[in-house]
């Protein structure tokens, strides 16, 4: 009983440090963005990653995310197993910041972090800039050193 009381106790103070270094700025890349889309697609070839994603309320309308190099990393991930991330940023900025934008930067990025982890550091010698496409049910989560052309379609 007491291992689980400290490791619960270690999970707050986890959630805590959290939420106190990492910080969700709203991205606003081009005008006449929607609030919420959907991840349509996700390609990641030689000649670059494109995330194509859909408006939740006219499907028609479309957004053409396109980074045309390389990037660093990424990472999609169905809603229901990012609950830990969306507790954090409910507590920190109420739910409307996420449910009603789709377009992110995060600085200070605990995933900047596992990946400067993973690779001894090695991406510590980058300038580099974590975006998150908090879609209607799915997270997207992209590491790369410039900015995205974005496209209405």
């Amino acid at each position: 009983m007491m291992e689980r009381v400290a490791l619960k106790l270690g999970m707050e103070i986890d959630r805590e440090m959290k939420l106190m270094s990492e910080q969700w700025v709203e991205w606003k890349p081009v005008d006449g963005l929607s609030q919420k889309y959907y991840i349509e697609s996700i390609s990641d070839v030689l000649d670059g990653f494109r995330i194509v994603l859909s408006d939740a309320d006219k499907e028609e309308n479309k957004v053409n995310v396109i980074f045309e190099n390389s990037v660093h990393a990424y990472r999609s991930t169905d809603e229901s197993f990012r609950q830990s991330t969306i507790n954090i940023l409910d507590e920190a900025y109420g739910t409307q910041f996420y449910s009603e934008w789709t377009f992110f930067k995060v600085v200070n990025s605990e995933y900047m972090k596992w990946l400067s982890v993973q690779s001894y550091n090695i991406i510590d010698s980058e300038s580099l800039i974590h975006f998150s496409f908090f879609a209607v049910d799915s997270i997207v989560d992209v590491i790369a050193a410039y900015e995205p052309k974005v496209e209405l379609l």
